[in-house]
């Protein structure tokens, strides 16, 4: 299977909202937010494809102000999840936010997504918080972050 993964376009709409609603349901992003994801110039979308469809979306938001990323939604369809497509997703917003000059990057992920959780962990994410009633239904999230800030600078230490 080769997966590429590009930027959105506004005529990955329906795509992008079939993998959010298929992997969401009624936590889906509505059509109007992940339009603003595709518009705006503090956002972006990505998509990874396999032939000609849509099998993930990552949408991200972005304060460079900050140098603060953050990953809203990483979505995988079914068939295609625990083949690597989400860890591939991850880093290539990784690649985006670092383009922007970005170096710190947070996310949510729902505390019963242990999939979700261990990919986050495995690719240097840490939680940082719990946050109760994050999702419906009283569904609490980890609150994760990555800094890359010194990755790849030498430090000088001197000892006495």
């Amino acid at each position: 299977m080769t997966v590429r993964i590009r930027l959105a376009r506004l005529d990955d709409l329906p795509s992008i909202m079939h993998t959010e609603n298929s992997c969401f349901g009624e936590e889906s992003f509505d059509t109007s937010v992940v339009h603003a994801f595709l518009v705006r110039k503090d956002s972006f979308v990505l998509v990874a494809v396999d032939d000609a469809s849509v099998i993930g979306v990552a949408m991200c938001h972005c304060s460079e102000r900050l140098s603060r990323g953050r990953i809203a939604s990483v979505a995988v369809v079914g068939n295609h999840q625990g083949k690597g497509v989400g860890t591939t997703l991850i880093e290539a917003c990784e690649r985006e936010f670092r383009k922007r000059g970005i170096t710190r990057f947070t996310l949510e992920a729902a505390l019963d997504n242990v999939r979700a959780v261990r990919t986050y962990l495995s690719n240097g994410y840490r939680i940082m918080c719990t946050i109760n009633d994050y999702y419906s239904h009283g569904r609490g999230a980890y609150y994760m972050e990555k800094d890359v800030t010194m990755e790849g600078k030498r430090v000088k230490v001197k000892v006495s």
